[in-house]
């Protein structure tokens, strides 16, 4: 494909239904146009600091506390899933997009759609392990296949908050990490790599946390080691929005028991692409090929609330 016939046809979009089986939707659209090239070409203005913090209005992460306490009272919370069963305890979730295509026996209920597969073992899924899938379409890993909003994420302020972004949302969830109920893990547990920020865009809202609660950042070495110089870590306070790297590897964990649970909600966006739900086509938007995700948010270009940098 000449790169005037791929630049065409990332302008014309590409539809959900026209993926290989083979794929998942941003392999086929990265096979198919030049997003891979433009994302090598495209970078962040200076400063970036290695964890960009938003702070956010009081009323409004009050509002989104609320309606995260409706849903969940509503909705429930789901353990992760994998071959070995759903876990029940310690760290669960609820998704706030689901794929309607998507089929595994395990998944029950749209709000556990995010939330791991019945095909991979539990240690399978912090490096992306594909291996046990014959096709990735429709699959876990088939990110941009998660693009409709689950009940839970239409509740109250947290549904107007989503209205209101201006980036097309994919796999997301709210997520809530009980560190009274369990040992502390070790350092080798948790450690786990996102997609690219050009392909998912993950801002990550805090609602209710303590400073024991930790985030760990490896910045260079894909082997995180205890005694590693590149390896930083942080509490991400409520009141305030994060976004970070988080295709370098990265963990989040309990430094000491607590009775307060840790309450997130870990929101993906799709930078670059938008989704026309009408005709089920994904599509460059205005920011394709021309601002760097990180900047996108610091402009204010996916919500007004996250503008300015703390």
């Amino acid at each position: 494909m000449t790169a005037m016939t791929a630049r065409r046809a990332l302008k014309q979009g590409f539809a959900i239904s026209d993926v290989p089986g083979a794929k998942t939707v941003i392999q086929h659209i990265k096979d198919s146009s030049d997003f891979a090239r433009a994302c090598t070409e495209v970078e962040p203005l200076p400063p970036l600091a290695p964890l960009l913090r938003f702070r956010m209005r009081k009323p409004l992460v009050a509002a989104l506390s609320a309606a995260v306490t409706q849903a969940i009272d509503t909705h429930g919370l789901h353990g992760w899933l994998s071959s070995e069963g759903r876990t029940t305890d310690g760290y669960l979730s609820l998704s706030l997009t689901h794929n309607p295509d998507l089929s595994d026996p395990g998944v029950t209920d749209v709000h556990q759609s995010t939330l791991g597969t019945s095909v991979n073992r539990q240690s399978e899924f912090y490096y992306g392990s594909t291996g046990r899938f014959h096709g990735l379409k429709n699959t876990y890993f088939d990110t941009y296949a998660f693009r409709v909003p689950t009940p839970a994420a239409r509740v109250g302020a947290l549904g107007e908050f989503l209205s209101q972004c201006r980036l097309s949302l994919v796999r997301s969830r709210l997520s809530v990490l009980y560190g009274g109920t369990q040992d502390l893990v070790p350092f080798e547990t948790g450690w786990h790599r996102d997609e690219p920020v050009f392909e998912n865009l993950r801002i990550n809202i805090p609602l209710e946390t303590v400073s024991t609660y930790k985030l760990q950042i490896e910045h260079e070495s894909d082997a995180p080691s205890k005694d590693s110089k590149t390896m930083s870590t942080h509490h991400l306070a409520a009141g305030s929005a994060y976004t970070f790297d988080t295709h370098r590897p990265h963990r989040v964990f309990a430094a000491a028991r607590s009775t307060v649970r840790r309450v997130h909600l870990v929101l993906g966006f799709s930078p670059w692409l938008r989704y026309d739900s009408r005709n089920g086509v994904w599509e460059p938007n205005e920011f394709f090929g021309r601002v760097h995700p990180f900047d996108i948010v610091r402009s204010g270009g996916l919500h007004p609330a996250l503008r300015s940098p703390g």
